[in-house]
């Protein structure tokens, strides 16, 4: 969202600057070898697809659905290297917090104060200086957009949401996000016992993923899995759309073949309504698991690692100093919030799931501070079923609300 933003708002004659916590495209990258839900024409702009075969970038087909690393190499790399974007894109720069300049976040004189508005927004860009050092500096903007995404920001695995007893200790046997067991990440989990917690999306591909590991023979033979996941009356992930199982094939069939491993596969346990209430690091290098089952049984576990795929929420830190107004539920800014309730409160049926959505227009992306603009999937806060071509119609509208004016856009983005 933060290179499409920043090619729109190039397009539109505004200064812009990029601030990429890692490298482009940092999340796709990390999501690896993981396959999209979404064919190509569906993960990109009209602008950014016109720009780049003007460039003599060879695209991908538009059905063509790709490995999330693929779409990063063949359409985000290209994109930040276009001539437009020539000296704007700033890898390895985090933006550590944002502020308005001369203003704490409790100053103003109420609503209607346009003074906020009047000084430029503060960022604290935070960069590597070698051997652990980090050096900040502070940067200036007359508006900002945070794309900034939610992936870099995991939920936590104990009872409602808070972190189970000894989690923090795990370190590096517990991963948060989904391994590349097609690559790197084979031997650290290859014959050993895990526990995974979630049962989304990403834990669909997980199970599809070990379930290759398994077949593969060796020592991905002796892998085994101990799945805690929601009670779902009797189903083990919740049921997707129609109109996503019959318009996304890679969806379709992921689905279909999920849930016969979870019926038939003998490598994995279940343990539904399960949680997790306690994790204990043994002499041996396992980990001891403690949860408890719906009717308060307590069962121990013993594990070599935690697959945590749970969620991921926004880093609210990031603007504590801005007048945002954020949904009590979701976290996601509350204007656009509040329109997404009341769509699905308007049609359920509809509502759901990804495919559903659809823009609210300009307005939902306004927020008490002035010229600051959530977009991408932290516009969504905990909900996740933002899906990219709401970000790109997130874009038009934000084009819409700035108008005429050319102010130095910076955008916060990865």
């Amino acid at each position: 969202m933060g290179l499409e933003a920043a090619l729109r708002a190039r397009h539109e004659g505004h200064e812009v600057v990029v601030f990429e916590a890692g490298s482009v495209g940092e999340h796709f990258r990390r999501y690896g070898s993981v396959p999209l839900f979404t064919p190509f024409r569906m993960n990109g702009t009209e602008l950014g697809h016109e720009r780049l075969l003007a460039a003599g970038v060879k695209l991908p087909g538009d059905d063509e659905t790709l490995p999330a690393d693929e779409l990063r190499t063949r359409y985000l790399l290209p994109l930040s290297r276009l001539p437009e974007l020539s000296g704007s894109v700033h890898e390895g720069a985090r933006v550590a917090a944002i502020a308005r300049e001369g203003f704490t976040k409790g100053r103003s004189a109420g609503p209607g104060d346009t003074s906020r508005a009047e000084r430029p927004f503060l960022l604290r860009i935070e960069t590597s200086a070698g051997r652990g050092r980090i050096e900040s500096r502070l940067e200036r903007a007359d508006v900002v957009i945070d794309a900034s995404g939610v992936y870099a920001t995991s939920n936590a695995t104990g009872p409602g949401g808070l972190p189970a007893a000894g989690e923090e200790s795990l370190g590096d046997r517990l991963d948060r996000h989904l391994p590349d067991l097609k690559g790197e990440a084979l031997k650290r989990y290859a014959g050993r016992r895990i526990l995974l917690v979630g049962d989304g999306r990403s834990a669909a591909n997980v199970i599809a993923d070990f379930d290759d590991v398994v077949r593969a023979g060796g020592e991905g033979a002796r892998t085994t899995v101990e799945w805690v996941h929601r009670e779902r009356g009797g189903r083990v992930f919740a049921p997707i759309p129609a109109a996503e199982l019959e318009q996304l094939p890679v969806l379709r069939a992921l689905d279909q073949r999920v849930n016969r491993i979870a019926r038939s596969a003998p490598w994995i346990r279940k343990h539904a309504g399960a949680a997790v209430t306690a994790y204990r690091l043994l002499g041996s290098g396992a980990i001891e698991v403690l949860s408890t089952d719906p009717r308060g049984g307590e069962t121990r576990l013993v594990v070599d690692r935690v697959l945590a795929l749970v969620g991921y929420r926004p880093d609210l830190s990031l603007f504590r100093e801005l007048q945002i107004h954020l949904c009590y539920a979701s976290e996601g800014p509350m204007a656009l919030a509040a329109a997404i309730l009341a769509a699905q409160a308007k049609d359920p049926e509809s509502a759901q799931g990804c495919l559903g959505q659809v823009s609210h227009g300009p307005d939902t992306l306004k927020s008490p501070e002035p010229n600051f603009y959530v977009l991408g999937a932290k516009s969504y806060g905990r909900n996740p079923n933002f899906l990219l071509t709401l970000g790109h119609q997130q874009i038009e509208d934000v084009m819409t609300l700035l108008g005429a004016s050319r102010p130095r856009l910076n955008l916060a983005s990865g």
